[in-house]
């Protein structure tokens, strides 16, 4: 395949030094972010605020780390001044074989699952996470809904846990999610393994990205394999295998789609549709809509009406069919009625812009920064890159302003969650930039600084980032742990006194022992007769004893203090 850029070495140095600017001042807005958020208080304790505590806690070195990446190849751009050398620059024919991506997805899985254990404990942390594995453990015994007898209905809202929809006139549960995700965790739930699923996921991902990028650059080595390299050290993909979010779910639809698209004939077609359909149900239908609709507008705009046709029938059929069971499954929520499902979006004012502002430095300083550089190099170009490369760029873009229309953070989350399924397009975006860091800096100092942006990845930003990502879920884990430990079968729990106290109540879709409650969710009739049916196998979980295992007392603003 011929280089997609002409050698102009002048032109790419100042391209480079652009995107190396651009990279700086992103990686500065969040520095700035941050001590904004510590001098306010957005960081302390207080009710919902978990990203702002993550981005105070966690991000500096990680922006310090960038900006200094950044300004160092600022500065080899501007001291560069040689000949033009071949910009494709692989040296070497071929790109990687299915037996090294596999070797590389087998890796990336294998680390996943040491993360799933040693780094996150086994928990899935955050309720999002739970709410899934509680759908997949329904799934799991053949029903689409659990019943809850008849003496716990009264109390439902003590011992329902979040993004879990009771119904008391039917005295059932399910979660609030679409259900293709759970689906999938169920038959691993079954048999003791539902930990292993996001790894084998993300493994399979790195694999389907591989083959993409073989497909854009048949006759190359090095683009595909900085494709593949940026994906698989990222640690936004590698924490997130170890979690139980669905997004390395879709992840893998997104590129498996990608690959699907790219092999050109009709079977490979009608799998992308498939694929795609399925996609739309993971768990909500936006990360695969806003990757597929520029593929599709390019359909439109090329004429190829068959595909196309294709394409809006099965999208179409799809998307009728997931909203209505979305509605279905977010029906008799309190607050969130089934005809109100578009009251999440709201037009952003200055304070969602500055918020998307820092959500953009979560993305960039959770991958190896020279994805950051090498992205905006090719978007500050777009023009000259192939057709694919232009809608991989487009789907990032509109996800990005897309979730502009979100006024609120998005809570848990390791890294910028709401935008990992573009993860794969931005590595493919980035390897797209490898010729034009070749012809301004050469054939020799770009291979450098290419290994010096993954191994930084490698070696230095994942090893911190799971150090970090263990020392805040552990105490959660030991809280969650010590409360599902006890052996009386009723456990109350103050929900709110504790930050994030409610996350402990998970209880099992069949109440399994011990039943967790609400104790701040009670009246005090309820407690009694609790106590009645139950003599001498209640227990109260004090604040004290998890203050102990290191969970935080949920701090209570005074009266004209800054800050929520």
């Amino acid at each position: 395949m011929p280089p997609t850029n002409v050698p102009a070495p002048d032109a790419d140095r100042r391209v480079l030094r652009l995107a190396a600017v651009l990279t700086a001042v992103i990686a500065a807005f969040g520095l700035l972010s941050r001590m904004w958020v510590v001098r306010v208080g957005l960081d302390r304790p207080r009710w919902q605020n978990i990203y702002f505590r993550l981005y105070a806690q966690h991000e500096l070195p990680h922006q310090l780390l960038l900006l200094a990446f950044a300004l160092a190849l600022l500065w080899a751009a501007a001291r560069s001044r040689h000949d033009a050398e071949a910009p494709a620059a692989a040296g070497e024919d071929g790109g990687p074989t299915l037996a090294q991506l596999g070797a590389v997805a087998l890796a990336v899985t294998a680390l996943g699952v040491a993360t799933t254990h040693l780094v996150m404990h086994d928990l899935v942390f955050s309720m999002d996470e739970f709410s899934v594995d509680f759908q997949a453990r329904i799934f799991a015994r053949g029903e689409s809904a659990a019943t809850v007898p008849w003496p716990w209905r009264s109390i439902g809202p003590a011992l329902t846990p979040i993004f879990v929809n009771f119904d008391a006139a039917s005295g059932t549960w399910r979660s609030m999610y679409l259900p293709v995700y759970a689906l999938l965790k169920a038959p691993f739930v079954a048999i003791g393994i539902g930990t292993l699923l996001n790894p084998l996921l993300t493994g399979l991902a790195v694999l389907a990205l591989g083959l993409a990028a073989r497909r854009m650059w048949p006759d190359e080595r090095l683009r595909p394999w900085v494709a593949v390299a940026l994906l698989a050290t990222s640690s936004e993909v590698i924490v997130t295998a170890g979690s139980g979010y669905a997004m390395p779910a879709h992840l893998l639809a997104n590129v498996a789609w990608l690959w699907l698209a790219l092999r050109g004939d009709r079977r490979s077609w009608a799998g992308a549709l498939l694929v795609g359909a399925l996609a739309l149900g993971l768990h909500n239908p936006f990360p695969h809509a806003l990757f597929v609709a520029p593929f599709l507008l390019r359909l439109l705009r090329e004429r190829r009406w068959g595909r196309l046709g294709s394409a809006l029938l099965v999208y179409g059929a799809a998307s009728v069919f997931w909203l209505t069971l979305l509605r279905h499954a977010r029906a008799n929520v309190p607050g969130q009625p089934d005809t109100s499902l578009l009251t999440v979006f709201a037009v952003p004012d200055l304070a969602t812009v500055l918020l998307h502002g820092m959500n953009l430095s979560l993305l960039l300083t959770w991958d190896a920064p020279l994805m950051a550089i090498l992205a905006l190099l090719v978007f500050s170009r777009l023009r000259r890159s192939p057709p694919v490369i232009v809608d991989l760029a487009i789907g990032v873009v509109i996800t990005l302003l897309f979730f502009m229309l979100f006024p609120s953070t998005q809570g848990h989350g390791w890294g910028y969650r709401y935008a990992f399924q573009v993860l794969g397009s931005l590595a493919l975006i980035a390897a797209e930039g490898i010729p034009a860091l070749v012809s301004a800096l050469g054939a020799r100092r770009a291979r450098g600084w290419v290994f010096a942006g993954v191994g930084l990845a490698l070696f230095v930003q994942l090893p911190l980032r799971l150090v970090q990502t263990e020392r805040f879920v552990r105490p959660f884990a030991a809280g969650v742990a010590y409360v599902r430990s006890r052996p009386e079968p009723i456990v109350l729990v103050h929900g709110d006194s504790l930050w994030y106290g409610g996350d402990l109540i998970r209880n099992d879709p069949y109440l399994a022992s011990p039943i967790v409650l609400r104790r701040n969710a009670l009246a005090p009739t309820a407690i009694e007769q609790i106590e009645r049916a139950f003599p001498g196998r209640v227990y109260e979980v004090g604040d004290a004893e998890l203050l102990r295992l290191g969970m935080t007392p949920l701090e209570r603003r005074r009266r004209g203090a800054a800050g929520p």
